[in-house]
């Protein structure tokens, strides 16, 4: 019985490779491929459907298609017959591409879980004339420009609205191309329904910053719209965009425009500012006029422009000073572009060291700039500030000669103080009050030298109990939290009073690893929080992040867990204390 047994295994380990190649070469057999159209425009998109039996459970190596073609998405579906009592089975795969050039394009085999597809061949036509599309089309674009003879760098206005109706889907519009200028998209995009000829369209409108480099005619090619559209009247249609089908495509685009930039006209300031208003500000002045000699002032000058961005301005730069030294620190530039013009700012702080007593005269700022508003030149102007500068010494270049042997006047003029002359007319020396710099440095040696004497004596006290109190320091409390941690707390809790969720996590997260550095992620974080109040509150503000809902709720619970900061675990409760740390989730809770 047994020898029987032993036999009919190996028969069967036998057959086992010719029935594997007998189900390659049917599955082989049984794949075919072809496309829902041999010739199509650029721009449009070409499906190819890939069949197979049931067995066929292999995705496409989909990597041949890229070198002509955008592979923009893939959908599977299954089928079961039965006719006759007989039961058959297939599976279709498509693939949605959009060819990238015109011409006779082809597409290559595909490997498919062992078996290869045909190659086929598709016919891309040129765009047409009139696929820019019209009122009535599924979407069309409108684009304008604000002005069509600006100046060499001033900004004008380019914008795009995009005409959309209901049921057209996953599109993309592209940006705007200028050969000799530059465009920046403004973060205003406006959403609004309209009417058209009896249609009511979805639009988006969309504006850039148009800035020309260069003077003569440039041209702005309009911007094209890809999308597909699903007819919401028909139930496959509804059907098929559950499974992931491709839809009807859709595709238009905005006519180009040409604009004619002009060059700066004759007698216009250096450097070129074309703008809508330009402004000076210098901020960090004592509000007494006063300032002490030797002591540094720091002011802030800025440049506010509208109409340009921040490169485009000059470096600030104080005129020279007398009786001052000037110590520039580096240039702080911004650049808004969240309203119709672009605000460029540039900033930058001096240190102002007085070096004598007596008026101290901040000289005016002038920058020349053009209005293109008005079209005339203007000029910005700062008028000169005086401040009253005391406390200096009087100055040695002043002083008459210091005699050869007087070993007062020399150790005085070490210390930048010098002794005032014996009065010939008393026959001895006047009473001279000692000089304020004098005592000021007796008092800070003085101060220098108590805690000194601070330091060892305390020194030598910690090193008396420091076995004992090693001993009894816990690990949770090896890092205290600084000034540092305590900023971070208060912006953990004004982003979750102010319900942003987002903003809730990441500066939680900071305040935490200001803490305890080894919390890098979420999960981390509540498996080192010894409160369930605290970890419940993190839960929520996780499933509010990553799960949709009302964020507000969340947010709330976190200012209320950890408004006195972090209940944390002891290291030998940590469910996870470990030499090594822990790899963040794949995906968060």
């Amino acid at each position: 019985m047994k020898l029987r047994c032993w036999l009919l295994l190996g028969a069967l380990l036998w057959l086992v490779p010719f029935a594997q190649a007998a189900h390659a070469a049917s599955a082989g057999q049984d794949v075919t491929a072809f496309l829902d159209r041999d010739h199509v425009h650029l721009g449009d998109t070409v499906t190819l459907n890939i069949q197979g039996a049931a067995a066929l459970s292999a995705n496409p190596d989909l990597s041949p298609l890229q070198q002509d073609f955008d592979v923009l998405g893939t959908s599977r579906s299954s089928s079961v017959r039965i006719v006759n009592g007989q039961t058959t089975s297939s599976s279709d795969f498509g693939i949605a591409l959009r060819p990238r050039r015109a011409g006779t394009l082809t597409i290559p085999p595909l490997d498919v879980g062992g078996a290869r597809t045909p190659a086929l061949t598709v016919q891309v036509l040129a765009a047409p004339s009139g696929a820019r599309g019209q009122v009535g089309d599924p979407a069309f674009l409108e684009s304008n420009v604000l002005s069509s003879s600006p100046y060499v760098g001033q900004e004008t206005l380019y914008t795009v609205r995009l005409f959309y109706l209901p049921g057209v889907t996953d599109g993309t519009l592209d940006d705007p191309q200028a050969d000799g200028a530059r465009l920046i998209q403004l973060d205003r995009d406006r959403r609004y329904v309209t009417q058209r000829d009896g249609y009511t369209y979805q639009v988006i409108e969309r504006s850039y910053a148009l800035i020309p480099q260069r003077n003569g005619p440039i041209t702005v090619h309009g911007p094209a719209f890809h999308a597909r559209r699903l007819d919401p009247n028909d139930p496959n249609s509804l059907f098929n965009n559950l499974i992931g089908a491709i839809g009807t495509p859709v595709q238009a685009r905005a006519a180009d425009l040409q604009i004619v930039a002009r060059a700066p006209p004759a007698g216009a300031g250096q450097p070129w500012l074309p703008a809508h208003s330009v402004k000076l500000q210098l901020s960090g002045l004592p509000a007494n006029g006063e300032v002490a000699a030797g002591v540094p002032l720091t002011v802030t000058l800025a440049i506010d422009a509208s109409g340009l961005p921040a490169e485009a301005l000059p470096e600030p730069q104080l005129p020279p000073i007398a009786g001052a030294h000037v110590y520039p620190d580096q240039t702080q530039d911004s650049t808004d572009d969240s309203g119709e013009w672009l605000e460029g700012s540039r900033t930058r702080s001096f240190a102002i060291v007085p070096d004598r007593n007596g008026s101290l005269t901040i000289p005016a700022i002038t920058l020349d700039w053009w209005d293109v508003v008005h079209d005339h030149a203007e000029r910005a102007v700062l008028p000169a500030r005086t401040l009253q500068v005391t406390g200096a010494a009087a100055n040695a270049s002043s002083a008459p000669p210091v005699p050869a042997g007087s070993t007062a006047n020399t150790a005085a003029a070490a210390a930048g103080t010098t002794t005032p002359p014996v009065s010939s007319a008393a026959g001895a020396p006047e009473a001279v009050a000692p000089a304020p710099w004098r005592t000021i440095a007796l008092a800070s040696f003085a101060l220098w030298v108590l805690a000194v004497t601070a330091a060892v004596v305390w020194w030598q006290l910690f090193r008396r109990r420091g076995g004992k109190a090693a001993a009894a320091v816990q690990p949770s409390a090896l890092r205290v939290p600084r000034d540092d941690a305590r900023v971070l707390q208060q912006h953990a809790l004004d982003a979750a009073r102010a319900g942003d969720a987002a903003a809730c996590e990441r500066t939680l997260l900071a305040w935490a690893r200001e803490v305890r550095p080894g919390i890098t992620h979420a999960g981390a974080l509540r498996e080192a929080l010894a409160d369930p109040a605290q970890r419940e509150a993190l839960d929520a503000l996780e499933r509010a992040r990553w799960q949709g809902g009302d964020a507000a709720p969340a947010c709330a619970d976190v200012a209320r867990a950890f408004a006195r900061g972090f209940a944390w675990r002891a290291a030998e409760d940590h469910p996870r204390a470990s030499t090594r740390q822990d790899l963040p989730p794949l995906y968060p809770s």
